[in-house]
């Protein structure tokens, strides 16, 4: 693709654009091939994204967090303002980036803006295409359906408010302070702290598999990604359902041992659905559970009383990766 015309939403509030959000319009001011929307509040990006369908847009680059890229691809998936999907570029302008890391651009955010505004001129940059698919949930308690890349529950969510509360609050971004958070989340399901080892209920139906009894979980993922903060994949199902799906039981036996190998979604010996670990790739999961759940990092409310939540493909999107 030459001179690609890309439609550029940005969040101000995201961590990054806080310091660099004059850098990124200095690169992409009166750039012919770069249609920039600031978008203060998530509202404004379904409006954003028709007036780039409008004007020809062929790739949309999302210049925020991973909340920011859960809030577009709803619009863009759930809102039908593009008849064919534009290509995405994801760029470096939250805290953590995971979603961005995996398949987007890493490193300073301005850099990043700068590779883009190249290849949109038409320099040579190596440019390469990673075709992900992306997580619909329906079910929350609030009614509208949410489409991203990581879904977590149990003390996944413990670990993102810690993480927020000791670390994003000091400025501390990228993967060290999820990793710090991380590391003390374990530490306190193994010392079984109340603050991190509560466990969390909940029924869980896949695919052709029927609803099964109430599990007492530490924790509970559902994601497309190919890898998480620190390169962690902590997934090892063999099925080809497009959903990766790992949870430990609260009754999980050698945590402490096992965990670093269920991490690299190679599990060493003992970590078997017998003793409390359990991956499988599924193409539709049903959750019933009260409580809070994460997507992307943000956090929505769930409820047995609406019914389950239902979580499947809701489409692929193509990701660009754009060299130097």
């Amino acid at each position: 693709m030459s001179r690609p015309k890309i439609g550029l939403i940005t969040n101000p509030h995201s961590r990054r654009n806080r310091a660099r959000l004059p850098a990124v319009n200095a690169i992409v001011a009166n750039h012919p091939n770069i249609l920039h929307h600031i978008t203060e509040h998530p509202r404004q990006i379904g409006d954003a994204l028709h007036a780039f369908a409008a004007q020809g847009v062929q790739v949309l680059a999302i210049n925020g967090g991973d909340g920011t890229t859960a809030q577009v691809f709803t619009a863009l998936l759930e809102g039908g303002a593009f008849t064919a999907l534009p290509a995405v570029i994801l760029l470096p302008g939250g805290t953590t980036n995971v979603n961005a890391n995996d398949v987007g651009l890493r490193g300073r955010l301005d850099t990043a803006v700068a590779r883009m505004a190249r290849w949109a001129g038409g320099d040579a940059v190596t440019t390469q295409h990673r075709v992900r698919p992306i997580l619909r949930i329906t079910g929350a308690t609030h009614g509208a359906p949410l489409c991203g890349m990581f879904f977590g529950a149990g003390s996944i969510i413990r670990g993102i408010e810690y993480c927020q509360d000791k670390f994003h609050a000091r400025g501390i971004g990228n993967s060290i302070g999820p990793g710090l958070a991380m590391a003390r989340v374990l530490w306190g399901m193994f010392r079984n702290d109340p603050r991190f080892a509560t466990p969390t209920s909940m029924r869980i139906a896949m695919d052709e598999i029927g609803d099964a009894p109430p599990r007492d979980l530490l924790l509970m993922m559902i994601t497309t990604l190919d890898h998480l903060i620190l390169g962690m994949r902590p997934y090892w199902g063999t099925e080809t359902g497009a959903l990766h799906c790992t949870w430990i039981e609260h009754r999980a036996q050698g945590l402490l041992r096992l965990f670093p190998s269920v991490l690299r979604g190679k599990p060493r010996a003992g970590a078997t659905p017998e003793r409390g670990y359990f991956s499988h790739n599924a193409g539709e999961i049903r959750l019933w559970l009260d409580g809070t759940f994460t997507l992307d990092g943000d956090m929505h409310p769930a409820s047995t009383a609406t019914g389950p939540l239902v979580i499947t493909e809701g489409g692929e999107l193509e990701f660009l990766y754009i060299g130097s």
